[in-house]
C-alpha cells in the first residue's frame, strides 16, 4: 500500500484493508468453489466467466494496494481462462488443476501481505503457465518438477499444526545403501523409524505406492519435537541408510509452510473481524434502539413524577409496565444481536470439495462429497473453529472408511463412494453428520487393538457393546491402520476430533454398520455466548451446567444409593448409574449426615454411557451469558466459564465432559492402586 492512498489517513487506510483482505479471501474461496464445479461439468459456460469475473476482481484488486505478485498471476490465470473460451485448451483436469495450483498461491501471498512480508515466489507457477499455453503441459518432466514441491491441503494442514505447536518441520532426504536388495521394505523401515521420533507428513515416492525399486533415495517431510542432530543420529539404519541429510522445512521448500484455505490459518484473526450481516437484521437492531429509549422515556418520566411527589394510584402499575416493557425489548433485542453473529454453515463445508479431491486422487480412489444444509446458521464463533475436526472426519473416512475400487465393485456398490456432509437444527443444537458407504467400522479389529494399546484386558473388551467399542477410536494413540502413511497409521487425528467438539460445550457420537458405512454425528450448540442453565448448589456454592446435557433430574436419599467396587452408584429404571461427587471432585470433602437430608442427581449422557452429579438442592434455571473465568479456574478445564445473576452473585458454569473424564482417571487411579 503505497502513493495510491496517500491522502487517506492511517485509520481510514487500515478500514480499507480490512476490507481488501476480507473481500480477497472471499473472492479466493469462491474461485475455489467454481473451479472445482468446473472440473466436474467442463461445458459449464456460466461457471467459466464467474471464474473469470472473479479473477479480474482480484487482479483490480490487487493491484491498487501494489500486490503486483497477486496481479501478475491473476493476469496469467486470464490467459489461461482466454484459452479454454476461445476453445485453443480444454477445460481438462491438468488446466483445473494448474487453476488451483494458483489460487492456493495466491491465498500464501495474500497471507504474507498481511503479516507484513513481501509475497513472492510465483517464478515456478508462471513457467508452468507458460508450458501450458505452448500446449506442453503435459511433459513427464513438468508433472516431475510439480510433484517435489505439491502438497495437499491436508498435508499443508498437519505443517502448519506442527509450527503452531513449536514443533521443527524437517526434509529428510535418505540416500539408500547400494546393498540394500528390498528398497520397499528399507524405505517403510525408515519411515517407520523416523515416526517413532515425530510425525511423518509426506514421503517422495509415496510409501504406500511401494515405487522404491529404482529408486536411489528417498524425501520425507517430517515434524518433530527433536533437534536435527538428533534427527539424523536416530534415523540411520545400517545397511539401508548410505547417506542422511537434513535441511529446515522453511529454507528448503518451495512453498510455504501456511495452510490456504483451511480454518486454523493465520488470516483468520483478520477474517473473524469481519461480518457480512444482512441489512433487515441491522434494521431490527436500530427499531429495537428506538423502542429501548421510549422505555428509557417512560421509567424517565415514572422517575420525575416520584421526584415531584406526584404520586398516584396507578404508578405501581406504571412501574409493572415500563418494566415488562424493557424486559421485552430487551429480551428482543438480545436475540437480535445473536442473530446476528450466526453465519451459514456453508462457510466451512464450502471448503471441503477440494480436501476430497485431493485425498482421493492421493489415495487412488473415486470419492464424491455430497452436501446438504449449507444454509443452516450457527454461531460464527463455532464457525470459526469446526473445520479442523471436520478436517479430521473426513479424512479418516477416506483414508480407513472407503475401500479400493475393486473392492467395491466385488462388494457390489458403485465404484465412486460417496461422503454425506449435512447440517440441521434439532431444538437448541446444530446436528452436523459426516456419513460414508465404507467398510464400516470392525468392532473385533478395535477390541484387538485397544487390548494392544493397554487401555482394557482382554475380559474387559469382551464385555463392551459395539456402541461403547466405537467410542474407542477416539482414545489418544488408537488406530486400526495396518501400516503408517502420511495420513493415518499414527493414532491422532480422531481424538482431537472429540477433544474439540467437547471444548465447544458439543458431544459426538458413531454410529457403524459392517459393509455398509460409518456416520460420525456432532452437536454443538447454536451459540457459545448464551446458555439455557441449571442452578444448583453444593454446600455454600452456586454452581450451573447446561440444560441440553441433562437427561434427567432425580431425587436421592441414602437408601438409593449402592456401592459396587467402592463407587457410588444409583439404579434408576434398571440401569446402573455411576455418582460423582462434585465436593470430592473440587476437594472440599463431604458434610455432615451426608444422605440423611434429601439431594438430588443430575444425569447425562457422555462418550455413549450415562453419569450422575450428586448435588445438595436446585436453585432453578435460567439463561446466562458466560464469561471468561481466571486462570485458576479454566486450568482445571471442569469450568467452562461464570455468570453474574440480576442478584449480583457469580455462578460457575462446570464442563460436563470435563467432569466426566475426570472421574474416569481418577476412577482408573484407584483401581491401580487397589
Amino acid at each position: 500500500m503505497t502513493n495510491n492512498f496517500e491522502h487517506f489517513s492511517s485509520t481510514e487506510l487500515e478500514e480499507l484493508r480490512k476490507v481488501f483482505y476480507s473481500q480477497a479471501y472471499e473472492i479466493v474461496e469462491n474461485l475455489q468453489e467454481s473451479l472445482l464445479k468446473l472440473e466436474n461439468d467442463i461445458e459449464d459456460a456460466a461457471a467459466l466467466k464467474t471464474i473469470k469475473r472473479y479473477v479480474h476482481t482480484l487482479k483490480g484488486d490487487s493491484n491498487s494496494f501494489s500486490l503486483t505478485s497477486i496481479g501478475t498471476l491473476c493476469h496469467s490465470m486470464e490467459d489461461i481462462l482466454s484459452l479454454i473460451m476461445d476453445n485453443s485448451q480444454s477445460a481438462n483436469h491438468e488446466a483445473v488443476d494448474l487453476l488451483l495450483n494458483c489460487v492456493e498461491i495466491i491465498n500464501r501471498l495474500l497471507l504474507e501481505s498481511e503479516s507484513g512480508s513481501n509475497g513472492t515466489g510465483i517464478e515456478e507457477i508462471t513457467e508452468k503457465i507458460e508450458t501450458f499455453k505452448m500446449g506442453n503441459y503435459g511433459r513427464p518432466e513438468a508433472h516431475d518438477k510439480a510433484a517435489k514441491t505439491t502438497h495437499t491441503e491436508y498435508q499443508r494442514l498437519q505443517i502448519e499444526n506442527s509450527l503452531k505447536n513449536g514443533l521443527n518441520v524437517f526434509n529428510v532426504e535418505i540416500v539408500f545403501d547400494p546393498g540394500c536388495g528390498e528398497k520397499n521394505v528399507g524405505a517403510l523401515m525408515a519411515a517407520q523409524r523416523l515416526n517413532s521420533m515425530g510425525e511423518v507428513i509426506q514421503s517422495l515416492p509415496d510409501i504406500e505406492s511401494g515405487d522404491f525399486g529404482q529408486a536411489e533415495r528417498m524425501n520425507i517431510l517430517f515434524s518433530t519435537k527433536l533437534a536435527g542432530e538428533e534427527v539424523k543420529r536416530d534415523a540411520f539404519i545400517a545397511g539401508i541408510t548410505y547417506e542422511l541429510n537434513i535441511s529446515n522445512f522453511k529454507e528448503n521448500s518451495g512453498i510455504s509452510a501456511i495452510p490456504c484455505l483451511e480454518p486454523e490459518t493465520p488470516n483468520s484473526k483478520m477474517k473473524s473481524e469481519m461480518l457480512r450481516i444482512e441489512v433487515s437484521k441491522v434494521d431490527r437492531i436500530i427499531n429495537l434502539v428506538g423502542e429501548l429509549i421510549i422505555g428509557r422515556s417512560m421509567i424517565d418520566q415514572i422517575a420525575k413524577d416520584i421526584e415531584n411527589g406526584n404520586l398516584t394510584n396507578d404508578m405501581t402499575a406504571r412501574i409493572f409496565t415500563a418494566n415488562s416493557y424493557m424486559e421485552r425489548t430487551v429480551s428482543d433485542l438480545q436475540k437480535g444481536v445473536m442473530k446476528m453473529r450466526m453465519v451459514p454453515i456453508n462457510n466451512v463445508f464450502r471448503r471441503f470439495p477440494k480436501v476430497v479431491r485431493d485425498l482421493s486422487m492421493e489415495k487412488g480412489k473415486k470419492v464424491r462429497l455430497d452436501i446438504r444444509g449449507r444454509e443452516t446458521e450457527l454461531d460464527k464463533g463455532i464457525v470459526d473453529v469446526l473445520g479442523e475436526p471436520l478436517s479430521h472426519i473426513i479424512r479418516n473416512s477416506i483414508d480407513h472408511g472407503i475401500e479400493e475400487s475393486a473392492s467395491r465393485k466385488s462388494a457390489g456398490k458403485p465404484e465412486e463412494a460417496t461422503i454425506t456432509m449435512r447440517a440441521y437444527h434439532e431444538a437448541s443444537h446444530i446436528v452436523i453428520e459426516v456419513e460414508d458407504d465404507g467398510r464400516g467400522l470392525d468392532v473385533t479389529r478395535i477390541k484387538e487393538k485397544a487390548v494392544e494399546r493397554g487401555f482394557f484386558t482382554g475380559d474387559e473388551a469382551d464385555k463392551l457393546s459395539d456402541k461403547d467399542a466405537f467410542n474407542l477410536i477416539f482414545l489418544s494413540g488408537l488406530s486400526t491402520s495396518e501400516t503408517i502413511s502420511e495420513t493415518s497409521g499414527r493414532g491422532v487425528g480422531m481424538d482431537v476430533v472429540k477433544s474439540a467438539i467437547e471444548g465447544m460445550k458439543g458431544t459426538v457420537e458413531v454410529e457403524s454398520t459392517v459393509g455398509k458405512g460409518t456416520r460420525f454425528i456432532l452437536r454443538l450448540p447454536l451459540t457459545l455466548a448464551v446458555i439455557k442453565a441449571l442452578l444448583f448448589e453444593v454446600g455454600e456454592k452456586l454452581y450451573a451446567i447446561p440444560i441440553s446435557v441433562i437427561a434427567e433430574v432425580t431425587r436421592v436419599f441414602k437408601k438409593d444409593l449402592v456401592t459396587v467396587d467402592g463407587r457410588d452408584t444409583l439404579m434408576l429404571r434398571d440401569k446402573i448409574i455411576s455418582m460423582i461427587h462434585l465436593r470430592k471432585l473440587f476437594g472440599t470433602g463431604l458434610i455432615k449426615n451426608d444422605y440423611d437430608s434429601k439431594r438430588f442427581a443430575l444425569t447425562f449422557n457422555i462418550g455413549g454411557g450415562s453419569i450422575g452429579l450428586l448435588i445438595d438442592r436446585l436453585a432453578g434455571q435460567q439463561e446466562l451469558v458466560i464469561k471468561a473465568v481466571d486462570e485458576c479456574y479454566a486450568q482445571s478445564g471442569l469450568v467452562s466459564g461464570a455468570s453474574i445473576l440480576g442478584d449480583g452473585r457469580v455462578v460457575l458454569i462446570l464442563n460436563a465432559p470435563a467432569i466426566y473424564k475426570k472421574a474416569v482417571e481418577d476412577e482408573r487411579k484407584r483401581m491401580a492402586a487397589v
